[in-house]
């Protein structure tokens, strides 16, 4: 397998994590009754959004089901994500989009610089219980220039064999090193590092960024850190996060919820995941000021976001939906035998301390934390004998630095093969592993060294080409396939 370059293995993912989605439309498909389909509108729409499996999600769930309901055609495009690549597109008088999904931060900016229809939350579909639509989006859902669609996060992972006696099961286990010894790989930058290392040293999520803006906070985040800095691996691309996991190289790993996923299906013995202080970002529709087609644009959000909508992409692929009363209705996957509510961000049990990612707040603070994160990072390791757990017993030598060799370094996990690869993966992309603007690119502001994930870094996720395929369960009434 070493003759595969990179991109070989990432084509060769994606083409699995497509054809298996489609295996999953054509189970789904099935099993549905036959429903009346509208007459061509003559009219279309022009949707910007992720490619990958996320955007074959898309088409499952909203985009064949609306054109099959109001005979308007969907026109799909995809786009690198950036802020920079969508505002070049829909900042002129007219934009060649209709519909753009966005990252959060994204919809911010775009929605400051007046490039976005406002949109009225009241003509949202209610809820189950008649609750309005605002009553019944998780907190961040609805904005006055978009309504979110999904939620991803960054989530702690750990390997189940790695510890025999105790098993992790808060957020503070990530620096319990004694209890819980072995390697933690985390992302080879400041963003989500500090954030995990506060939740981690105890700080409830309501407070991380003010914490983290005073010197003093920083200083916290730094010295949480310095207690497992000898066991810390870097990884810089996504899915190394999961392959120091699976080969053994870390017994814990800080990874995007969607490579995860697909991690803890093909190996259920060995992957568990602490949902506790989850990092989580939202993804959001919007309409360009600049739209032909505002109206139809319109009907599309207000479908796209029912609940049995958002429920049904959510058994296709490991997002958290943003409506509550979705949430209650995603059942199994309909290609495999996976209750997908379990690997949601956005489920009940898994968003008890759950962090929203304030990338705004990064563009104020974050350059002079880059600058100290790599000055910190390249200093010698002191290793504290009562807290090493190598081979459990600690050593008369109180502390020494690290050597060269006992450093971790930000690239030394090997490429994984073909069959522990995580196929899909962390960026909604034009390939199964990646958004178009990859999970590993970095800003034009950034470090050399600090590539940051992209704003939505995942795709795929709710592909597992290599798990076999079963036959989909009997839908419930009235449940959307």
């Amino acid at each position: 397998m070493s003759n595969f370059a990179p991109v070989d293995l990432r084509l060769y993912a994606a083409s699995f994590a497509l054809a298996w989605l489609m295996l999953a439309a054509s189970s789904a498909k099935a099993e549905e009754p036959p429903a009346e389909v509208a007459a061509p509108s003559g009219t279309s729409l022009s949707v910007a959004s992720w490619g990958g499996a996320y955007g074959q999600s898309q088409k499952i769930a909203y985009f064949e089901p609306f054109t099959k309901k109001t005979g308007v055609k969907i026109n799909i495009e995809t786009y690198d994500g950036t802020l920079a690549t969508i505002k070049a597109k829909i900042g002129g008088s007219a934009s060649p989009f209709d519909i753009v999904d966005l990252s959060a931060y994204a919809l911010d900016m775009l929605c400051r610089d007046g490039l976005l229809e406002t949109i009225d939350s009241t003509t949202l579909a209610a809820g189950p219980g008649g609750q309005s639509a605002s009553e019944d989006f998780i907190s961040g859902g609805v904005n006055s220039c978009g309504i979110a669609s999904v939620a991803w996060s960054t989530v702690m992972t750990f390997d189940r064999q790695a510890f025999t006696k105790a098993q992790p099961t808060k957020i503070a286990d990530l620096l319990e090193i004694q209890r819980f010894p072995g390697k933690r790989a985390l992302p080879n930058g400041p963003r989500y590092t500090l954030e995990l290392a506060l939740l981690a040293d105890g700080v409830e999520p309501a407070s991380i960024y003010s914490e983290l803006a005073m010197p003093e906070g920083a200083d916290r985040a730094f010295a949480a850190l310095d207690k497992i800095k000898p066991q810390i691996l870097w990884w810089s691309k996504a899915e190394d996060a999961i392959s120091m996991l699976t080969q053994r190289k870390a017994s814990m790993a800080a990874g995007f919820s969607g490579r995860i996923f697909r991690a803890a299906v093909n190996a259920r013995q060995r992957i568990g995941v602490l949902w506790d202080g989850q990092i989580y970002d939202v993804d959001l529709w919007a309409i360009p000021k600049g739209a032909a087609n505002k109206e139809d644009a319109k009907r599309f959000i207000a479908f796209a976001t029912e609940p049995a909508q958002m429920a049904a992409q959510a058994e296709l692929i490991a997002y958290g939906p943003m409506r509550k009363s979705a949430i209650a209705l995603v059942g199994k996957h309909p290609s495999i035998d996976i209750e997908m509510k379990g690997f949601l961000p956005t489920a009940p049990d898994n968003f008890k301390k759950a962090l929203k990612f304030d990338e705004v707040w990064w563009k104020e603070h974050g350059e002079a934390l880059e600058t100290r994160f790599k000055t910190w990072r390249e200093q010698p390791a002191v290793i504290d004998a009562k807290a090493s757990p190598a081979n459990g017993k600690s050593k008369p030598g109180d502390a020494k630095a690290a050597t060269a060799d006992e450093k971790s370094k930000p690239g030394d996990a090997k490429a994984a093969t073909a069959d522990e690869k995580s196929k899909p993966g962390d960026a909604k992309a034009a390939t199964a592993d990646d958004k178009p603007k990859p999970a590993d690119a970095k800003p034009a502001d950034a470090k050399p060294t600090d590539a940051k994930p992209a704003s939505t870094p995942e795709t795929q996720t709710g592909s597992v080409p290599s798990a076999a395929p079963k036959p989909a369960p009997k839908p419930a009434p009235n449940k959307p396939q």
